[in-house]
């Protein structure tokens, strides 16, 4: 096996070595990915009772719970464009996309910090890995919200073909930020804390068992919060019917693109340091 060495000579002194390099380690992982990918999924749910049914036990837990409080009066929410318990469920299915997505980075490479300086296995591999995970979890409970939606009177549309693209969007803006994290996180456990506290406060800013206020999009929460738009428009498609990306949508991809390659990039920089303290 090619033995590999981390230096701590910035990599940029190189720029062609750097680029050939990580261009090859991109290359070579989705085979890698999968096989991790599978491998994991097997162990995850071995000793599970339950098995696959804890993916579809915490949006159908919190769907109950905020449909009660809304029925009960506790919490009115007000008019919601789908039956409320269909707006609650595919608002929560699409934002585990967008929160799985945002710790996966740092889940990955945790769980594996004990092959990271041992193992040729590029780091890329295991990142995909996470994303591969996270789209086959969407994909098992959207299977079975589907029957949901259509005792509710809302089968999916034609548009319904679009949903890929906007989950694509929330797996992009969660992952680039979770990556942009990661090397801090794999220093210090506070950053795996703090994510986590972080996604329960954001899921509030987030119109998932709310209808979006008129004034909101003026306010900092509303405007400064890229999750928005493409939770709604993904959840329209799904619902209701065809209706082109909105400014917003548009805007959020291209920004996330650009903050992935910068993500990356970083770490790609901090990953001889990172080895050489773990």
């Amino acid at each position: 096996m090619e033995e590999v060495v981390y230096s701590a000579e910035s990599q940029l002194r190189s720029p062609r070595r750097f680029v050939s390099g990580a261009w090859s380690d991109v290359r070579v992982s989705p085979p890698v990915a999968w096989r991790l990918f599978l491998q994991s999924l097997r162990a995850r749910y071995r000793r599970s009772w339950l098995g696959y049914a804890w993916l579809l036990l915490p949006p159908l837990a919190t769907t109950v719970t905020w449909v009660y409080l809304n029925s009960a009066r506790i919490l009115d929410v007000g008019r919601t464009e789908t039956p409320y318990p269909v707006y609650v469920l595919t608002g929560t299915l699409l934002w585990q996309v967008f929160s799985e997505a945002l710790q996966s980075p740092l889940q990955q490479l945790t769980s594996a910090r004990a092959i990271l300086t041992k193992s040729r296995v590029p780091h890329e591999a295991l990142l995909m890995a996470g994303l591969f995970e996270v789209i086959f979890n969407f994909v098992v409970r959207l299977a079975v919200a589907l029957p949901v939606l259509m005792w509710f009177g809302t089968p999916p549309r034609a548009s319904a073909l679009l949903v890929p693209s906007g989950v694509a969007a929330l797996l992009l803006v969660g992952f680039s930020i979770g990556l942009l994290l990661t090397p801090a996180g794999l220093l210090y456990q506070d950053v795996s804390r703090g994510l986590t506290l972080a996604a329960g406060f954001w899921f509030f800013l987030t119109p998932i068992i709310y209808p979006t206020p008129e004034r909101w999009a003026s306010s900092p929460a509303g405007a400064l919060n890229p999750v928005t738009p493409l939770l709604a428009m993904t959840r329209r498609w799904l619902t209701l019917g065809a209706a082109p990306p909105s400014r917003g949508f548009v805007l959020v991809v291209c920004l996330s693109l650009l903050w992935l390659g910068v993500a990356w990039l970083g770490y790609r920089l901090a990953r001889p340091h990172l080895i050489a303290r773990l």
